[in-house]
């Protein structure tokens, strides 16, 4: 558990290019040509993270598809830092020549360097922003947790990576940040009881209606 906090953001449409502007939380900035929405700024209000509205879905066994390169898979236990976990996967994949066997990562690869798969607490931290939290929140695994229905923040904010020509952030999406076991985190939204959870899965499991998201630093 831990405490997040909640900043305001507007929630007009707009699109600013990285580097031109200080954009704010929910803004959709492009770089590179690609569009994100911010979901994290840091205290010097002029550098944060962004998620690419567009993701990578549709593919069974995403994450890795082959059993040897994942039990072979380096340290990749990063829970802060996706782009430590991703540079790890894809030198693994570059040193053995397997980067086939890496969809996600190649996927995030062709977008550019700078992009990345990312970590458990970055992944834990969009799904804040998305929520539009002001409390409390229970990370541990198996914890069913009843999204506010007072709050709409999370429907303007797939709305608004929607209007971007991008793909709602709404279920299956994982970490980069692998455990001991294996096994990734695996963020799971039921709409009819209106929860989520954050659970545990082998990369070696996650399947077709699994979703692949890629972040950037600015």
């Amino acid at each position: 558990m831990r405490i997040l906090l909640f900043l305001l953001f507007s929630m007009c449409h707009i699109v600013v290019h990285a580097g031109n502007i200080t954009p704010n939380l929910g803004d959709i900035i492009e770089i590179n040509g690609y569009k994100a929405i911010v979901f994290y700024i840091d205290e010097s209000g002029k550098h944060g993270k962004a998620m690419y509205v567009k993701a990578f879905r549709g593919v069974d066994k995403p994450w890795c598809c082959n059993g040897k390169h994942a039990r072979n898979l380096p340290y990749l236990a990063n829970m802060e830092d996706g782009k430590e976990n991703s540079t790890a996967v894809l030198k693994y994949a570059d040193d053995h020549n397997s980067i086939k066997f890496f969809p996600v990562f190649n996927w995030c690869k062709n977008l550019g360097k700078d992009w990345y798969i990312p970590s458990l607490k970055e992944l834990e931290s969009f799904i804040n922003f998305w929520l539009g939290n002001e409390e409390i929140l229970n990370w541990d695994e198996d914890s069913e947790t009843v999204v506010n229905t007072e709050k709409t923040f999370f429907k303007e904010i797939n709305k608004k990576l929607s209007e971007a020509d991008g793909i709602p952030f709404i279920n299956g999406v994982y970490t980069s940040t692998v455990d001991a076991d294996g096994k990734v985190y695996v963020f799971n939204y039921d709409r009819r009881k209106n929860t989520w959870t954050l659970k545990r899965k082998s990369i070696m499991n996650l399947g077709q209606d699994n979703v692949g998201r890629a972040i950037i630093t600015f």
